[in-house]
């Protein structure tokens, strides 16, 4: 005897995990674009400390001289 396949149901099935794997797909792109968009920010702001593009103001402990061609 054959068993009868209800292929809607199995449709529906196959449906429903096709989706959900486009969904955890969208969701894990979207947490990954943040997380670099973070990264890109907190590198951005390491570095223009260290390259002098934020330059900070010398301690009241250090002598400040004077820059050649003052």
């Amino acid at each position: 005897m054959a068993n009868a396949v209800d292929w809607g149901f199995a449709g529906q099935i196959g449906g429903f995990g096709f989706g959900l794997v486009f969904v955890v797909l969208i969701i894990l792109a979207v947490v990954i674009w943040a997380v670099g968009l973070a990264v890109k920010r907190a590198a951005a702001g390491k570095s223009g400390a260290a390259t002098g593009q934020g330059e900070v103001a010398p301690s009241k402990t250090e002598a400040v001289e004077p820059k050649k061609g003052d």
